[in-house]
């Protein structure tokens, strides 16, 4: 996984969540992805995904977690127990 620095599509399958832990409500603090097309198009999804969850990621000196519940869906979130500045993937 790679950080790109390119904005979601408006049309992306994504799903904001965010709470009051943070101080910038505007961040989403999880995406969840859901990916059915070929790897090139999933990929391209995750990135967009982890693109806007690193401002938030940063801002609470966090990293970025990437949970594969099953064949073309995720969870992109930041997480606490990652260091911040990196990404994990988890299945």
């Amino acid at each position: 996984m790679s950080y790109n620095l390119h904005e979601p599509a408006a049309n992306a399958a994504f799903s904001l969540t965010s709470g009051g832990l943070f101080s910038n409500p505007a961040l989403p603090l999880s995406l969840e992805v859901i990916a059915l097309e070929d790897s090139q198009s999933r990929d391209e999804k995750l990135n967009r995904a982890i693109s806007r969850l690193i401002p938030a990621a940063l801002e609470h000196r966090q990293g970025i977690l990437v949970i594969q519940h099953n064949y073309g869906k995720y969870t992109v979130r930041v997480d606490h127990e990652v260091p911040c500045g990196t990404t994990r993937e988890s299945r």
